[in-house]
């Protein structure tokens, strides 16, 4: 709240304390004149109106004030508390909304289902119908309203729903809601003022604009003579739903439908590259511990095994038997589909095994296809053996609707032990990309959904401070959010990039070596304890977009293929990892990715190609004719693949993008910035080998305080005498960018080293006013000119024109990123 300073009285008449007291005289003639009743009259006016005025510019400028904070949501009048409110109203209305939406859409299904039926009922009445026909028609009818009285009941279920999404506010939440409230406001109140003047000029004219402006004036004299009339906070609003009293994210995985049974990473995996993505079943309703145990009799039987079983006959999967039921209440019955846990039949010596390659046949038995039809092997841990199989079966593609990814919502991952959250499968459960003993080659058309699987596996390694991020860009910008974040990032074009991205992955090839070394002192040909990843130096993730823009190169590509394979070979085991993304996984000599990648490379992930050669080409050969053919998949559906690690599987890639991924950015860069985790905050050998530099010790890189930045000016010492005065100091002068002008002894201008180390510090972009402050520049202009002209002497140019967004600013301005200013000291250098 605005306070105002006490109002000053304004007084005509006053006592001049200087002039010296005397008696008053009696004379008429000594007697000064008195001003008249008119110049008393004017002068007690001129007083009224002088405090009147003030008073209204004090109270236009409070109002002023008072809007300028309404419009930007300040917290002087906007709390968090305030704020909170709103945001949770806001989610819960989304909530609503897509509520309705979907009963409305569930409702119109199942008119058009009653419609059908009727129309069929029609058709066998008929005068020329045959009595076969007359019953057919009653059965499909009857069939039809059954399915439509079922998505009646879904819709019913979902209006008596209640409201289970709360879920509190992080502090970068609440800081966006408020822009977000402030960005409302404006716009609003824009509209008001445009609706405002055209009314104005349609109706009332200078009439009406007299009448605002006079408004205007009564408020601000109200404001400035009644100091208490200020704006105060408004009023918390209540929550449109009661808030539970404790409340977390929600865990329960996505199964189409509801929330029933859910598929679950088992809680001890098995080794193995593909272990611990089998899924566990959890019921959606525990038995009663009282209750006696044992099935019975015909509770295992029921009309889905029942078509299973004929399916399964039908297709060759069994030659005997009957599929039964794990448990009386392994399934779950949904609109459209259903999930249950079954058991193969005993005696004719089938399994999973030989099971999950009849998928394709089973499900066209079922009268369904590959999109809605889902056999999965059991883990252990949930019950499973070699003869129990997890089945779901749907009417729609359960991977229609996206999933956001949990990493949004996370503040760290342990790549080695948990993996990071990349996709969904049928079941409902994550699909964990674990970086130990695992790499990763990713094809697929573009815009078929590879970039939001890259997001996701990027941002999901940034969170773990043991990684290293080696980033190239193939189709540049397409990464360059992740610039200032990864350890080495390359997005040059055509050969200058190739010659970099050679540099990289020899250092690494060369690096191989080193970390070989240090497991023999401990007896161990691989990573099997994960407290070595600190002392080998980290985790050296390598993600290469669009891997034919590199590999292509004519000059440097067959060198960077050679570097590819042997980090394939060797590099696992070592805790080096690749993530290869391209359009096209043509293999062999001239192909992107030679065939010692593709044949060591752990997950193949086929995203929607265009021809069902690729689709091989990205899986493995065969893998079309088994049915995995990405190039069927819905081009609708961004994001769904095929992969490919110990088996089969369909996958649809998880979602982060937009506010999310911001905050997520954000967390990481504050995160990384506090452990001395971003790029010249730390000792790194492949960085400086690339340079061709003398080799660091690695830094310690899951250290919970800061390394200190690496200081750049060690070495220039020598350079900066001109500049300093006697004894090293200063010789006082000063500042006005004059002592930048100086070179270092191999040539690097001092300039640019004095920005480059603020831009790091600063966390890895700085605008150039905040810059030349902190270099002590009184003109950010010139510091513009001159340091723009160090990048040209380079050929090196900022990024989008230099045009840059800082954390925790609202606009984007000129500036600098710290990867440009390295990039011009490395050519300084030679």
């Amino acid at each position: 709240m605005t306070h105002l300073p006490d109002r000053i009285i304004v007084d005509a008449e006053f006592v001049d304390d200087d002039e010296p007291t005397t008696a008053p005289s009696t004379g008429a003639a000594d007697r000064p004149d008195r001003p008249g009743l008119a110049a008393r009259t004017i002068t007690f006016l001129s007083a009224a109106a002088l405090r009147e005025a003030t008073a209204v510019r004090e109270g236009l400028r409070v109002l002023g004030a008072e809007r300028a904070g309404w419009f930007n949501s300040d917290s002087t009048l906007v709390t968090d508390a305030h704020v909170r409110a709103d945001l949770l109203n806001d989610r819960h209305a989304t909530w609503q909304q897509d509520q309705a939406r979907e009963a409305q859409r569930l409702t119109e299904k199942a008119e058009a289902l009653e419609k059908s039926a009727d129309e069929k009922v029609a058709e066998g009445s008929a005068d020329d119908a045959d009595p076969a026909g007359h019953k057919r028609a009653g059965k499909l009818a009857e069939a039809l309203r059954s399915e439509a009285a079922a998505w009646r009941e879904r819709v019913r279920q979902i209006e008596l729903q209640p409201y289970t999404g709360h879920r509190e506010p992080t502090a970068a939440e609440l800081a966006t809601h408020r822009k977000r409230m402030g960005n409302r406001r404006r716009w609003k109140s824009i509209a008001a003022g445009v609706a405002a003047g055209w009314g104005m000029l349609q109706f009332g004219g200078p009439t009406l604009l007299g009448g605002l402006l006079s408004g205007l004036v009564a408020v601000g004299w109200a404001k400035g003579r009644f100091t208490t009339w200020r704006a105060a906070p408004p009023e918390i609003p209540q929550l449109d739903y009661a808030a539970p009293a404790t409340a977390s994210p929600s865990a329960t995985a996505f199964i189409p439908g509801q929330t029933g049974p859910v598929f679950t990473k088992p809680a001890t995996a098995a080794s193995g590259a593909g272990a611990g993505f089998t899924a566990s079943w959890t019921p959606a309703d525990s038995p009663d511990p009282g209750a006696p145990s044992g099935p019975v009799e015909g509770e295992l039987d029921c009309e889905e095994t029942d078509q299973l079983t004929e399916a399964m006959l039908a297709a060759g999967a069994i030659s005997e038997g009957t599929v039964r039921l794990a448990r009386p209440d392994s399934i779950t019955r949904v609109p459209g589909g259903w999930l249950a846990h079954v058991v193969l039949p005993k005696g004719d010596g089938v399994t999973v095994e030989t099971v999950l390659p009849k998928l394709g046949q089973v499900a066209g038995e079922m009268g369904l296809d590959r999109a809605r039809f889902f056999m999965d092997p059991v883990h252990a841990s949930a019950g499973g053996n070699a003869k129990t199989i997890a089945v779901a079966a749907f009417q729609e593609d359960p991977f229609t609707t996206p999933r956001t990814s949990p990493l949004a919502v996370m503040d760290s991952v342990d790549v080695w032990t948990d993996g990071i959250p990349v996709a969904f499968d049928a079941f409902g459960a994550l699909v964990n990309l674990v970086l130990k003993d695992t790499s990763l080659a990713l094809g697929g058309a573009s815009r078929s959904g590879k970039g939001a699987a890259l997001r996701g596996i990027i941002a999901g390694a940034l969170l773990d401070l043991r990684v290293n991020l080696r980033l190239v860009d193939g189709k540049a910008p397409g990464q360059d959010r992740w610039r200032n974040l990864a350890a080495t990032f390359i997005d040059e074009p055509g050969t200058k990039g190739a010659k970099r991205t050679r540099a990289l992955l020899e250092s690494l090839v060369a690096d191989l070596d080193r970390r070989a070394a240090i497991l023999k002192r401990y007896g161990m040909e691989q990573i099997d304890d994960p407290a070595l990843i600190a002392e080998l130096g980290g985790l050296e993730l390598v993600v290469i977009d669009e891997a034919a823009a590199i590999t292509g190169d004519k000059k440097h590509g067959t060198a960077i293929k050679e570097a590819l394979s042997a980090l394939a070979a060797r590099g696992l085991a070592f805790g080096i990892i690749l993530v290869i993304a391209t359009q096209v996984v043509t293999k062999g000599a001239d192909g992107v990715l030679p065939r010692l990648v593709t044949g060591n490379v752990t997950w193949k992930w086929a995203m929607r190609v265009t021809e069902t050669t690729e689709s091989n080409m990205a899986l493995s050969q065969g893998a079309a004719k088994a049915g995995w053919d990405a190039s069927t998949l819905d081009p609708a559906i961004r994001g769904m693949g095929i992969l490919l690690a110990d088996r089969y599987r369909r996958i649809r890639s998880l979602w982060l993008d937009g506010p999310d991924l911001l905050t997520l950015i954000d967390t990481i860069t504050r995160t990384r910035t506090a452990a001395g985790r971003l790029r010249g905050q730390w000792a790194d050998p492949i960085e400086a080998a690339m340079r061709g530099l003398s080799t660091p010790a690695p830094g310690h890189t899951a250290s919970p305080r800061p390394a200190p930045p690496v200081d750049e000016y060690d070495d220039i010492e020598e350079g900066l005498d001109d500049e300093l005065g006697p004894g090293g100091e200063d010789d006082g002068g000063e500042h006005d960018g004059l002592e930048d002008d100086g070179f270092t002894a191999d040539g690097v201008p001092v300039l640019l080293l004095r920005a480059h180390e603020a831009v790091v510090d600063a966390g890895g972009r700085m605008h150039t006013g905040p810059l030349a402050e902190a270099l002590g520049y009184e003109d950010s202009r010139k510091l513009g000119i001159d340091l723009n002209a160090l990048l040209r002497e380079v050929d090196v140019e900022r990024p989008a024109g230099g045009q840059l967004r800082v954390p925790g600013t609202d606009k984007p301005g000129l500036g600098y990123y710290a990867d440009t200013l390295a990039t011009a000291i490395d050519r300084y250098r030679g």
